[in-house]
């Protein structure tokens, strides 16, 4: 059993800002909190919030289907068929900064971006280009809005997976965005192991994950709220490497891949990942 790095987050964090920042202000965009009893699988399909706790639409009538044919798939390809390292350890560090607002998205995109151009932008530059870009998730409004959220005092109100799509482009970068619904629909692939084969093929990744699950602090762990890079994959030793901004303790940070998968799959599987190149 590998040990999870860093110590056991019981203490508030400065992210606090990132988890918390988006509930006021994209609740109904992102769902309400009293959601419909059935949910179709377009809406279920539908991007996350990075670094916003806000209720999502639970999915249906779709959900056991979807379940079956992600349980399939791992079957069908299990992690047991891999060996080795998938990927590279060492960009979970080397563009690593820690984020000073609710941008939790914005830091992923800034560390993809700094791996592929060798000139990663700051801070400072990525939310000022987000805050000029047009929201496709929100229409007439930007990918972030940096003004205070009134839940908690905090600056910014999180990000919409998909628009990340937008950013990345802006400096030449392709990329595709995927969940278990979208890949269940013939879409790009997603879960462990095709993340494993994207790795491993050079091809950069962000994943919406349940950072209380990652960082083993008490809260709800249903949803995903926390956009952080996935570096690397060892198998063998039973480590994920990530690129997590949300802490001054989460620089090359490691969990299992059992901690990992249960923090992923509560955004169903939602994965950025870069063209080849």
């Amino acid at each position: 059993m590998v040990v999870i790095s860093n110590s056991r987050r019981a203490r508030a964090r400065r992210v606090a800002i990132c988890l918390a920042a988006a509930a006021a202000f994209f609740g109904t965009a992102c769902g309400s909190d009293s959601p419909p009893a059935e949910t179709t699988s377009d809406a279920a399909a539908e991007s996350n919030w990075g670094c916003a706790e806000v209720a999502r639409p639970k999915p249906g009538g779709d959900r056991a289907k979807i379940e079956a044919s992600v349980a399939a798939r791992d079957e069908q390809d299990g992690p047991n068929e891999y060996s080795g390292v998938y990927g590279d350890p060492d960009a979970a560090t080397r563009n690593w900064e820690q984020q000073s607002e609710g941008d939790c998205g914005l830091m992923a995109t800034r560390a993809v971006i700094g791996e592929i151009t060798d000139q990663p932008p700051t801070e400072r530059q990525i939310i000022d280009l987000a805050a000029n870009t047009p929201s496709k998730c929100s229409p007439g409004e930007p990918v972030y809005d940096e003004s205070i959220d009134p839940a908690d005092g905090g600056v910014g109100h999180g990000t919409c997976t998909k628009d990340l799509l937008l950013l990345l482009d802006q400096y030449g970068i392709g990329a595709e965005y995927t969940n278990d619904f979208v890949a269940d629909d013939g879409g790009t692939e997603t879960g462990i192991e095709a993340l494993m084969d994207y790795l491993g093929n050079g091809q950069q990744a962000i994943v919406c994950v349940n950072s209380k699950i990652i960082w083993d602090t008490e809260g709800d762990r249903t949803n995903c709220s926390h956009l952080i890079t996935v570096a690397a994959i060892d198998v063998d030793n039973d480590i994920v490497y990530l690129g997590d901004s949300g802490g001054e303790d989460t620089r090359g940070e490691q969990v299992t891949m059992d901690v990992f998968e249960q923090a992923w799959q509560t955004g169903d599987h939602e994965l950025v990942v870069t063209n080849p190149r």
